[in-house]
């Protein structure tokens, strides 16, 4: 009882994205036990399909590319709490069964707008040290390209390759990059007609134009975390890219904040188990002088990728389809595919 009471006065002074043990490796990919206590994993008939982010004490905010095999919630498990996924069988890790799926209606294939979705647990979950939900911005929050933000995931630890037992939950820092940029460095790379917009409003984009940082295959449905006012707000959703930490290719997110209304449709007011009757942030921050904001505790690269700094070799690009096992969606639709192609070739 003693311990239920300290519980419980932790999670009252911590509320959202506010994780109890709160450490990090410098300069390394292991993630701290108990350091990302929304991440889920979303397994498929005991496999390894996608990740996602507890907001509530019922709802997990996932991708929908994730449910593309299967949308037979009996076929699903998601569990909480874990750190390594070779030690499920640990105390502290939660299983839980799927009571529903909801897909965005937006959501047509891998790479289009709309890839979001909410799962919505058989039973609530009690919140632990180890199990917490994540903040989610209010559509007035507005951070610049090059905020340094947080992506984490089971999935592949470079392009084909799977992470080695014990499977310890991986986190990156990643730098912001507005969409116009993203599409240029998309568009030089690739050679596609730039009437193809890829990267859609309800997108954003994280990385390096050099690469060597990004989620994989395996990370899909995962949270993108920034740091406001010392809590973790969840700002996007892995959702795809081209290879892996591949150079002018960043990863491409679900943008959180273009579907709050969708989201809170079904999950009204985002209310959890702590007393928070809202876990939405309000605080606005400046574009242009990041670095003199009052928020001491948002991270700033100023290398992040600028205008212009792109050129392209005119080449048809070397495209890989993985299609399957939720991957960061490397998954790129076939009716995208040749429609960049057929740019290239028509120059539309």
């Amino acid at each position: 009882m003693q311990k239920l009471l300290v519980l419980l006065t932790l999670l009252s002074q911590h509320g959202c994205g506010k994780p109890i043990v709160s450490q990090r490796i410098v300069g390394g990919a292991d993630s701290a036990p108990g350091e990302w206590p929304w991440q889920v994993s979303i397994q498929l008939e005991d496999f390894p399909e996608c990740g996602g982010s507890l907001i509530t004490n019922s709802w997990v905010l996932t991708a929908a590319h994730c449910f593309t095999q299967s949308m037979n919630v009996s076929e699903y498990t998601v569990y909480l709490g874990a750190h390594q996924l070779s030690g499920l069988q640990q105390s502290g890790v939660v299983a839980r069964g799927i009571k529903g799926i909801i897909i965005h209606p937006d959501f047509t294939e891998e790479g289009s707008s709309g890839d979001i979705a909410l799962v919505e647990l058989e039973n609530p979950v009690d919140f632990t040290s180890s199990i917490l939900p994540v903040c989610l911005p209010s559509a007035s929050v507005n951070l610049p390209a090059g905020t340094l933000c947080w992506a984490t995931g089971w999935g592949a630890f470079k392009d084909g390759v799977p992470l080695d037992n014990p499977k310890t939950l991986q986190e990156v820092q990643l730098a912001l990059i507005d969409n116009k940029n993203c599409e240029s460095m998309y568009q030089a790379s690739l050679g596609y007609n730039p009437k193809l917009k890829l990267i859609k409003d309800d997108m954003m984009c994280a990385g390096y134009k050099e690469g060597k940082r990004d989620t994989c295959q395996g990370d899909s449905g995962g949270p993108l975390v920034c740091s406001l006012n010392g809590a973790s707000v969840q700002m996007g959703i892995i959702s795809w890219g081209f290879g892996c930490a591949e150079p002018s290719h960043p990863g491409v997110y679900t943008r959180v904040q273009y579907y709050l209304p969708w989201i809170q449709k079904y999950v009204a007011s985002l209310p959890n188990n702590n007393g928070l009757k809202s876990v939405h942030l309000v605080d606005k921050i400046s574009k242009t002088s990041p670095n003199n904001s009052s928020h001491s505790d948002i991270l700033f690269d100023p290398n992040h990728m600028e205008s212009g700094n792109v050129t392209g070799n005119g080449t048809v690009p070397k495209m890989q389809f993985l299609v399957g096992n939720g991957a960061h969606s490397n998954l790129w639709s076939m009716a995208n595919s040749m429609l960049i192609l057929l740019g290239l070739v028509l120059r539309l």
